[in-house]
This record gives C-alpha cells, structure tokens and sequence, in this order.
C-alpha cells in the first residue's frame, strides 16, 4: 500500500502543472487564447520558431530528434500505468501467471462469436468471460452477477459458454428485455458455434431451424421447447444499483434453490461512478461477495467530491445529488481534497493508442477546429455572449467546408440569423494558425489522457487496500486499439 501511494504521490507532482491542458476545451481553445494561457512555454515557443509542421514531422518520425514536444511525451509516459509497482498492475499474461501461481490451471476454451457481435464487442466478452469463469472456478462461485449488463453479451456467454448461474441487473427495463431476447438468439447459433470449436463438450443444446418463426420464443416452443439458459441459468432484473442495495435477496429470490453463500461481481463497462459503486458493494459483507471484476467506463460521469468549476455546476450538482461521490474514492486522496476536473475526466476517456498508432492528426482535429472557429463566430460576429455547452454534434466529418459547418451548426443550434458567407471565409481564412496550433493542443491531451486514467484506477485500487482487500490489482485485459477502456480492477476476498 505504501508503494502505491507513493507512486501516486510522484504522478499527482507531475500532473498537477498540467491539469490545467486537460481542463481546458477546445470550444474555447481560440476564443479564450489557450495557446498563450494554458500551453506550456517551451513547447509554445519551439513550434512558433520551428512551424507546426516541422515539430510534428519530428514527432511522428521513427527516429525523432529530441525537442520540448517528444521530451514532454517521454516524461509523461513515466507516469502512466506502467510505471506503478508491478504488484498493482498487471498484464493478461501476468493475471493468468497469479492463477497458476495460486495451484489453478486455466480453462482452455476458445471459439468465435463473430457471427453474432462486432470485433470489438467479442473481443472483449470472449477475453473477460474467460478470464471471470477461470477467477469464478478458482473461487468456488457458480452465481455471478453482471452489473450494468446492457445487451446481456457478457452474461449469455458466461451462461451458454461456462455453465454459470447469471443474475443480469440493468437500471433500465428495456435494457433488461432487450438482454433476454438477444440471449434466446444467441442460443439458437450456440450450436453451431460448439460445433466449430475444438474446445467444447459436443452438447447438442437445441436444433436450427428450417423454417420461418415469427418471434424467437414461437422458434423455441417448435423446436426445443424451452430455452437453455432465459430463465433458469442466465435472468434478468431491472434494478437501480446503489451502494446501499443488498445483492442477496435479489439473488436469492431469482435462485431459490441455490445454496452457495458467495457470489462473484462482475461489470463490463459500468458507466461513471457504478464502477466505484461496484467496488463499495463489494466491501460489504452483507453482500456476500468474493470476487470482483470491474471494467469501468465513461469517467466524466464520475461523481466527483471536490470540484469546483462553475462551468459545469448544474452538472455536476445533479451527477452528486445523492452526495454518493466516485472520486476520489481512497482515503488517502479524500484527505488531500484531490480535484482532477470534468474535462479532465474527459480527457482520460480519449483513446491515445489509436492516435499515436495511426498518427493521423488531420482527422480527429478538424471537427476540433472547426467548433472553436465556430465559437469564434458566434461570439464575435453575431455577438452571442451567453452561449453555455451549446453542442452542435458530429457534424464536421459530414460537411465539405467550414461555410457548410456554419450553416448546419446554426440551424442545429436553432439560431435564426443570416449567415455571411464571406466573413465566414475571412473568418476562416485568419485563424488557419490556430488550427495548426490545435494540433498541438490534441497532441498534449491524448499525451495527459492515460496518466489521468491511471490516477483513477490506482485511486480505486488503493480504496480496496484500505478495506482490507490484499487480493487486488488493476489488469489490462483488452488490445487498446480494439478497447480503449481496457482495464479491470480485479480483486479477490481469499480465506
């Protein structure tokens, strides 16, 4: 636990000077002259000496020459999760590593759902079911309940897949619905996903169908009866899970027959502070939970306990309405009052790999630059001074010149005023030196975004030791190019 905070006592000196990069907008990056206020001066001077061009053809070499940017991308990188005691952060390979070094042989176990969901989505559900039913076996839970569990992806796997007994709990019925029929479909190509796969039993779960059915359950009352999983092994609750719930009665009402007096927690991208909630319920005895698997999502809806920008504070005063805050969550950051920031949080749900892998900066800046040129506008020309958070949307890649942004984004905004096209174009025209200073900017973000990211996992990390909880780490369990939230805290209550 000491080494952990000391880690995160080097990260927060690092951080702190820039925080302020990753709380800024870019809406505002032209209007309120981030470049000279918020950018860091050596950077700021080396690219209005060299050009933009010149330091980022540097930056995207194989062999860059050392320069502010490359050096302040370096530095960076000394803080990101990587850089935290090997006992808190873990590879896949290393997590299966801990499981054998404990006296458990992994399930092999492989197949292919590509007929069923998008690559990203099995990837993660084939990578995570895996990893839950290897920690669950070793556990001696055969109950695991999946919170937030969306589309059910994760839960139809664990049931069809692994022979768990799966408790689905989602806020929102539709969800909820959604999840049970998705499942009866998914079952009707279990079969011939088993019949591909070299790894499973060849258990013949139900027949394909010949002909046409016009619902799913007229499919299973034709042709299997009932389904395998709907209902018996895999179920369904809508409930809205708050650190106070008491996950044994729901358990128990929809499995009244089990006798297992422990269950294992599961959640694949638990939206803003469910996954710190996820975390308090597990702490509670009354809970009766031995594992834990979390893969959290979505950090600006974090709850968080010290902010104070005005900006956002109808936001955040709704987000913290039941004052059941998602960070910091460690005493140890509590005691220091910590604020990251709502941009900040922001920033950390970026996807640097994919940037730095492509090292494309035209396409993801261009919608930058044209909503703070468009900021510009409205501000200056038609002199609309109480625009607060007006968003236009995903409206850059679909138009063909800044003009035809303007147009679509007024109309969006529900702004009726005639456009000047040609002081559009001058407009345009006079700030072309911001976009490549937006460039910049983009690049300094994506830079902060994994340290940022790693402050919150290690924060909840270090709120399971201060538990009690010694069984626990942070692991990265998906390829970021795939996942870009690709980390879990897993942790284990052993006897």
């Amino acid at each position: 636990m000491e080494q952990l905070r000391s880690k995160l006592d080097e990260v927060i000196i690092y951080l702190k000077p820039y925080l302020p990069i990753a709380n800024s907008h870019v809406v505002n990056f032209i209007s309120n002259n981030f470049w000279e206020t918020v950018i860091p001066s050596d950077i700021r001077k080396e690219v209005d000496l060299k050009g933009t061009e010149f330091v980022l053809a540097n930056f995207w070499s194989d062999y860059p020459i050392p320069d502010s940017l490359t050096c302040f991308v370096t530095s960076s990188k000394l803080n990101n999760l990587n850089s935290y005691p090997s006992s808190c952060y873990l590879n896949l390979d290393d997590v299966y590593n801990v499981l054998q070094s404990w006296g458990y042989n992994p399930i092999d176990k492989s197949f292919k759902l590509k007929e069923f969901m998008a690559a990203k989505k099995m990837h993660e559900v084939e990578v995570m079911a895996k990893l839950v039913a290897d920690f669950s076996h070793y556990a001696g839970t055969d109950i695991i309940i999946d919170i937030g569990g969306g589309k059910g992806y994760l839960s139809s796997l664990l049931a069809l897949a692994y022979n768990f007994n799966v408790l689905g709990i989602d806020s929102q019925s539709i969800n909820s619905e959604g999840a049970k029929n998705r499942t009866i479909k998914f079952e009707k190509y279990w079969q011939t996903i088993v019949k591909k796969s070299d790894s499973f039993e060849k258990k013949i779960f139900c027949p394909i169908a010949k002909e046409k059915c016009n619902t799913y359950e007229e499919y299973y009352e034709k042709y299997s009866k009932k389904s395998n999983v709907v209902g018996s092994t895999y179920k369904q609750v809508t409930e809205y899970v708050t650190e106070h719930t008491n996950i044994v009665p729901l358990i128990q009402n929809e499995f009244k027959n089990n006798k297992k007096k422990e269950f294992a927690l599961v959640g694949l991208h638990t939206c803003g502070s469910l996954a710190t909630t996820c975390l308090k319920l597990f702490i509670e005895s009354k809970n009766c939970l031995k594992l834990l698997v979390n893969v959290g999502c979505c950090y600006h809806l974090i709850e968080e306990e010290f902010t104070v920008n005005p900006f956002w504070n109808d936001v955040e005063n709704a987000l913290n309405s039941n004052q059941s805050y998602g960070f910091p969550v460690s005493k140890y950051l509590k005691d220091q009052q910590f604020i990251l920031g709502r941009d900040a949080r922001m920033c950390a749900s970026q996807s640097p790999e994919k940037v730095f892998n492509s090292k494309d900066i035209i396409n993801p800046t261009k919608p930058l630059f044209y909503r703070a040129l468009l900021q510009v506008y409205l501000v200056e020309e038609l002199g609309i001074e109480n625009i607060t958070r007006c968003h236009v949307g995903r409206l850059a890649h679909k138009c063909l010149t800044f003009n035809e942004y303007v147009h679509k984004a007024l109309k969006r905004l529900q702004l009726n005023t005639e456009v000047d096209d040609e002081t559009i174009n001058k407009l345009y025209d006079k700030y072309q030196i911001e976009y490549e200073r937006i460039k910049i900017f983009f690049i300094l973000k994506q830079t902060l975004a994994p340290i940022i990211e790693g402050l919150i996992l290690m924060d909840r990390l270090l709120y399971l030791y201060e538990q009690g909880i010694n069984e626990a780490f942070v692991a990265k369990l998906f390829d970021p190019l795939l996942s870009p939230r690709n980390h879990a805290i897993i942790a284990l209550k052993k006897n």
